[in-house]
């Protein structure tokens, strides 16, 4: 019984070693993996207003006929479109460079413990947290949501403006 009770002992210190292990190097790994410049593959995005996309907000708010909705909301969603092309370079020393949508920006970047938020703090635009929904050694698939008041209808009341953002980068 004495040589159950210390093989179970070794078997659950051999275990816990094994996991502080793996963990670790899956940290290094994902740190490892976000490190080096990233080209934006491809954006998704969905613009709200409300409760309401932004087209059925340009016809029901704001009274436009369907063919001047689509192209209001086509030339907001360009702009949002022309935000999503670029580079970003993520340095060893936990910042970064990037030029996107034209405009180049420095800051800090961190992840939080368990390695699925990435967090940007921007040396002009403030922090953005991401989602990351896959990291490899050449792929990043983040998911970011960024939330505005703005008055889009100027009655002296802002609207609230979600854009959702699905963003593969390429290594």
């Amino acid at each position: 019984m004495n040589t159950k009770h210390i093989n179970l002992r070794n078997f659950i210190f051999v275990l816990i070693i094994g996991l502080v292990f793996s963990a670790c190097s899956k940290d290094k790994k994902t740190t490892d993996n976000l490190i080096g410049t990233w080209t934006v593959g491809t954006a998704t995005y969905n613009t709200m207003v409300g409760s309401r996309t932004l087209t059925q907000y340009f016809t029901d708010v704001m009274g436009l006929s369907d063919a001047e909705a689509q192209i209001y909301s086509a030339v907001v969603n360009q702009s949002i479109q022309q935000s999503f092309s670029g580079t970003i370079q993520i340095k060893t020393d936990n910042t970064y460079s990037a030029t996107l949508g034209g405009k180049s920006d420095t800051g800090t970047w961190s992840l939080n413990s368990d390695r699925t938020q990435l967090t940007i703090v921007s040396g002009s635009d403030g922090t953005q947290l991401f989602d990351i929904v896959q990291l490899t050694s050449s792929v990043l698939k983040v998911k970011l949501t960024n939330q505005i008041s703005q008055d889009l209808n100027n009655d002296g009341t802002p609207e609230s403006i979600t854009v959702t953002a699905d963003v593969t980068f390429n290594k």
